[in-house]
């Protein structure tokens, strides 16, 4: 009947669809579903309101259980710059599974123009240096981290908060010392990360211990570097000499150099100074409490996502539960003579 009154009267309005109403997730809401999948991924099981569940690992479930939610990497990736700065400055790639990276480096430093005279007929070749190294990982740990399936069950705390304070900071803190020193968190040396401190060039070394670091000693460190690596330069001390320097003056009774009032980053002869807790103090005999040069084009860094496995079993007759977080990174070095160093005298 209705399509005879259609086309008895075509002139009919057609009618619009309505289109569903759709409420987007709030931030809130969706914060509360992730809180939620990890404290169900804690305890050993998946919460489904939470689509996505992929397995990284070369295990399977059973074999070792699954790794972090794909959305979880994020924030321990922000983290990642508070606890360690120069993450943010270094050349980095990161890789899902931390595989082995060929690197090619080139060095065209060298090279510049001719003169051409009346005449000429042959131009000598003049190529730029090619060549290439494979940046190996290590693979590191934070340990195990237990807790109470109880407290687990009784509290509502903010889970991925808690995780990101965890981890963050032992990774970030360990990210630094490995970068820095090639160091692991209880000294010992790891085969495919050297540490700034040992690629650096020593630009220049103090008179002695006891007369400290002098401005023209910055400034030799200042000069050594390439014009080339300035725009990415930045200064690396720890928390202490940043400290002991701004107490400084020059002959004419001006600060070495004026702190940030603006919470931003201190700034000595014109680029910024990052704090890097692990460099050593100025006090150390022998030692680079001092580093200048681009970290982007003097270092190259591979790192794998952090990745975090439960252990449910294994601590059940205590009613507990536990996490262990783990990366890989490696580091080597790129273009001799972008990073450079104050070395301290040896008395």
């Amino acid at each position: 009947m209705l399509s005879r009154i259609e086309r008895a009267m075509p002139g009919l309005p057609v009618p619009t669809p309505v289109a569903p109403v759709v409420t987007p997730e709030s931030r809130e809401q969706r914060r509360s579903k992730l809180n939620s999948a990890w404290r169900s991924y804690l305890q050993g099981h998946h919460d489904e309101r939470i689509k996505e569940h992929r397995d990284l690992l070369t295990s399977s479930d059973g074999g070792g259980g699954a790794v972090v939610n794909q959305e979880y990497s994020g924030f321990l990736s922000e983290a990642l710059k508070l606890y360690a700065p120069l993450f943010s400055y270094v050349n980095l790639r990161q890789s899902s599974k931390g595989r082995s990276v060929k690197v090619t480096k080139v060095d065209d430093t060298s090279h510049g123009l001719t003169l051409l005279t009346e005449g000429t007929v042959t131009l000598a070749e003049v190529d730029p240096t090619f060549s290439s190294s494979v940046v190996n990982v290590d693979l590191f740990s934070t340990g195990i981290t237990r807790f109470s399936n109880q407290l687990l069950s009784d509290s509502y705390f903010d889970l991925e908060q808690l995780l990101t304070n965890l981890t963050a900071s032992r990774v970030g803190r360990g990210i630094e010392k490995l970068l820095t020193l090639g160091l692991d968190q209880s000294g010992t040396a790891t085969p495919n990360n050297s540490g700034l401190v040992n690629i650096a060039t020593t630009a220049t070394t103090t008179a002695n211990i006891a007369g400290g670091i002098g401005w023209t000693d910055l400034e030799n460190v200042f000069d050594s570097l390439d014009v080339a690596y300035l725009p990415k330069a930045v200064w690396q001390m720890s928390s202490k000499t940043r400290n002991y320097l701004s107490a400084l003056k020059d002959s004419t009774g001006r600060p070495f150099f004026t702190p940030a009032t603006d919470g931003g980053l201190d700034y000595l002869l014109g680029r910024p100074i990052v704090v890097n807790q692990s460099l050593p103090l100025v006090t150390t005999a022998n030692a680079k409490p001092i580093l200048f040069g681009s970290l982007f084009d003097g270092l190259q860094v591979v790192s794998s996502e952090v990745r975090v496995q439960t252990l449910v079993e294994r601590f059940a007759e205590v009613n507990e539960s536990a996490i262990i977080v783990s990366t890989r990174v490696g580091s080597a070095s790129l273009q001799a003579g972008a990073i450079q160093a104050l070395r301290i005298a040896a008395a």
